[in-house]
């Protein structure tokens, strides 16, 4: 369904103030005489963007459900005249225009809210930087991205969702690598950038694809012809004849493509944890609450052609899922702080998207919510752990600081308690939902349909789950609980020397030492940046830092703990009726192209889903936190987690190195590429540029030779001549004397010779 548009004159400045902020610092902000003033422009841009962003979302509220959309055109961007498409020739207009509604206002709230309390945080963490000129190009790039978000988001085309698309991977390249005299840094911004052109390859496929079969990139025009298009006998494009579902399927598959690079999906998601290298307000702003998103964004709004690709919702939810298992284990045995978040970024992308792949868009996009809420928390509390405690990521050098920065620790608890899925927090909600319709989709016309896609994606959602618990425990325990060892209070021996060093860990596994985010210091009064101390050598452990800092997590986490009550699940809400029902569901229902079939939960008895939920809440996930608790919390000298250890060297090791998946690809494929690089580059050089260089070598050789000839054969032949002539001459110009006389004697001599020669004769 099409909502109707109401115009706006001022819609355009949401995404272009940041635009203004990053112009005014980027341009001017080395010539600035305070940093304040860096801040005023980054953070005031941000926030009235924000301001103006909740005023828009108000108005929209009051509009009727249908017609929940505001839209404004600024300019013809460019004029696509003659294009042939399945119905012909067109002449097609692609506007410079922003579409408000129901999923894009939600995201742009979103994207200002949680980039102005990101930007606050920077402004503490990153005071390092102010007195090396690098701050105003860090706060100039973030408000390069949350323009580039911004037009992602609010674009009302492909075309300027494209755009916002390939200028957050621009951002993610400057950001990741902002520390680029570090080699690990600029090698992860690379990798970055690289691994989204692969996705974004198959992205633009699929938007080429839509654009030859329907003949435009408008959001409401292809929501509108979607219908006609569908109910076609065949489509033929490019002497390929196939039912419309094929065509759908191939586009479906396409754009989850390019999610798949930009939301870390298997297997393109070897760059998010790398990207930790970036400081950590990136880590929250871009890879936690969302850039990662886009592609969640992306499959929402094309939800017209998923629910038509049931072979690319099956691709979705296999991806998904593997991604969400695979990742969560991955998180359990990391020791860098920010690594264990790293891969739980990369598992909830997952659980989001094995909500996309069962046709419950909502959910997943529900799940975006939640999760931006208690991650970008966790994130920005671990930078704020890593910053009291003088730039250390690895926890097993953390331990009790719970009653050293407790608004900090209360914060990443209840953040914790989110992301785990426990009741009432809001991971539960969206969590929750996302496993429960995947299980419909197995349990279907009341009876079990047997061993299917959806089975297994719920029991390795399930997993994924109980590895989230079980990893987010494990690292408030380590970082929270305890003493604090990095003083010196270390009995049990736990704490190792620092990873940038690069020393084994106590297992003799080499430390990862990418991604440390140490802003290239390592003098001790550098923590009195922050507002904390370093530790002395008595003891004294970090203080809790600067409200700007502690503020932002703080906030964050409160929203983690009551979002979730957003989209409260009808079926609780008909045994505890404490706020209205699925409020988030109803609100971008108008924006889906068809409701989930409604046999896919009539069906299922309510007991089963109130047994799934008391099992998952109750059960599962406590079972899995109480024993990361007992392993890390009730016995102080980890002897339990050792004996595992112990017991599976082989199974810790693999794990501890990620399945050794970047291994695999620098084996695999980027030594095979970089060779065959160097041999395509030995054939330019000796071959190509050879035969060039030989042509010229033979040219410069033979113009020599023609050069020598035409001086000494040719112009040595002319100047021969010249010089007879000239002999010859003169010998001729002694005879001419001019004297009357002589040559009356000459003519009398040739007299007597004419006439002794007839007379001989």
């Amino acid at each position: 369904m099409t909502a109707a548009s109401h115009p706006s004159s001022y819609l355009w400045l949401i995404p272009f103030l940041p635009f203004f902020g990053f112009l005014i610092n980027g341009l001017s902000g080395r010539r600035l005489k305070s940093t304040k003033v860096v801040d005023f422009f980054a953070l005031g841009s941000v926030g009235v963007a924000f301001l103006l962003t909740l005023y828009y979302f108000i108005q929209l509220a009051g509009l009727p459900a249908e017609g929940r959309s505001i839209h404004q055109s600024l300019w013809t961007w460019f004029d696509v005249g003659g294009a042939r498409v399945l119905g012909g020739l067109t002449t097609y207009k692609i506007q410079w225009a922003y579409k408000f509604d129901v999923l894009s206002g939600c995201m742009a709230l979103l994207v200002t809210g949680a980039g102005f309390l990101i930007h606050l945080f920077s402004t503490g963490y990153m005071a390092e930087e102010r007195n090396d000129g690098r701050y105003y190009r860090f706060m100039a790039y973030l408000n390069l991205f949350v323009f580039s978000m911004l037009n992602l988001v609010l674009g009302a085309n492909i075309m300027m969702m494209f755009l916002g698309w390939e200028g957050v991977g621009l951002c993610s390249y400057l950001l990741i690598g902002f520390y680029f005299e570090k080699e690990f840094a600029a090698v992860a911004g690379k990798k970055a950038f690289v691994t989204n052109r692969i996705g974004d390859f198959g992205f633009m496929i699929g938007f080429f694809l839509i654009f030859q079969i329907f003949g435009s990139l408008d959001y409401d025009t292809l929501m509108g012809s979607v219908r006609a298009v569908a109910h076609l006998p065949a489509i033929t494009l490019y002497g390929h004849t196939a039912s419309p579902t094929w065509w759908f399927n191939l586009i479906g598959c396409c754009l989850f493509v390019g999610a798949m690079g930009k939301s870390a999906q298997i297997p393109l998601y070897v760059w998010l944890p790398d990207a930790m290298a970036g400081p950590t307000p990136v880590s929250a702003l871009i890879h936690a609450a969302t850039m990662v998103t886009s592609g969640l964004y992306m499959i929402t709004r094309m939800n017209f052609i998923y629910v038509n690709a049931p072979v690319a919702l099956a691709v979705v939810l296999a991806f998904g899922s593997l991604t969400a298992f695979v990742a969560a284990t991955m998180g359990l045995a990391q020791y860098d702080i920010k690594k264990v978040l790293a891969y739980s970024t990369v598992s909830q992308l997952g659980f989001m998207f094995m909500g996309m792949g069962a046709g419950a868009f909502s959910a997943g996009m529900f799940h975006v919510f939640t999760h931006a809420a208690f991650k970008a928390s966790l994130f920005l509390g671990s930078g704020s752990v890593i910053a009291a405690c003088h730039h250390e990521q690895d926890m097993r050098n953390m331990g009790g600081l719970k009653k050293l920065m407790p608004i900090t620790a209360m914060s990443m608890i209840l953040a914790s308690f989110a992301i785990s899925g426990i009741f009432p927090f809001s991971g539960f909600f969206s969590k929750d939902e996302i496993l429960w319709k995947v299980f419909e989709g197995w349990y279907q016309h009341g009876h079990y349909t047997g061993p299917t896609l959806n089975l297994v994606a719920w029991i390795l959602g399930m997993l994924g789950a109980a590895c989230t618990a079980f990893y987010m425990t494990r690292l408030i325990a380590m970082t929270f609980y305890g003493e604090y060892r990095g003083a010196g209070h270390d009995p049990h021996g736990l704490s190792v020397p620092s990873e940038a060093h690069g020393h084994d860990d106590a297992h003799g596994d080499p430390h990862d030492d990418h991604g440390h985010d140490d802003h290239g210091h390592a003098a001790p009064g550098h923590a009195a940046a922050h507002g904390h101390a370093a530790p002395d050598s008595h003891g004294h452990g970090p203080t809790e830092v600067s409200w700007r800092m502690w503020l932002p997590v703080s906030i964050l986490a409160g929203l983690a703990v009551v979002l979730g009550f957003l989209n409260y699940p009808e079926s609780l809400h008909r045994i505890l009726p404490i706020v209205p029902s699925e409020l988030f569901s109803k609100w971008i229902e108008p924006l889906l192209y068809q409701v989930a079939p409604a046999h896919h939960g009539e069906h299922v008895p309510p007991a089963i889903e109130y047994g799934l939920m008391a099992w998952a809440t109750l059960v599962w996930a406590p079972a899995a936190m109480l024993l990361a608790w007992w392993m890390y919390k009730v016995d102080p000298s980890w002897s339990r987690a050792k004996a595992f250890v112990a017991r599976f060297p082989v199974l810790y090791r693999w794990v501890n190195a990620k399945y050794y998946v970047d291994e695999f690809y620098e084996a695999a494929l980027i030594e095979p590429i970089k060779r065959f690089s160097a041999q395509l580059w030995s054939f330019d050089t000796w071959v190509v540029d050879g035969v060039v260089n030989g042509a010229a070598r033979a040219t410069l050789i033979w113009a020599g030779l023609m050069n020598w000839v035409d001086e000494y054969l040719v112009d040595g032949a002319v100047d021969l001549v010249e010089y007879f002539v000239q002999e010859t001459s003169g010998v001729f110009r002694g005879l001419q004397t001019g004297r009357v006389q002589n040559y009356a004697f000459v003519m009398f001599l040739g007299f007597l010779v004419f006439a002794f020669w007839k007379f001989l004769v």
